[in-house]
């Protein structure tokens, strides 16, 4: 997970680490664009992740 958010968001190890941590816990928040290329990235390497509006 970490590969796929820095490669894919362009972010140092100690981002990655609290964006994969906020990511299991409450999920990301973007742009429809954004979060669908992190869905692609995350895809590659098997994690499962949906892409859904914010409430």
């Amino acid at each position: 997970m970490l590969q796929s958010l820095r490669s894919a968001r362009e972010l140092s190890l100690g981002e990655a680490r609290a964006q994969a941590a906020e990511l299991a816990e409450t999920g990301l928040v973007g742009t429809l664009v954004e979060m669908e290329i992190l869905a692609v990235h995350l895809r590659r390497r098997a994690i499962a992740v949906s892409v859904e509006p914010a409430a």
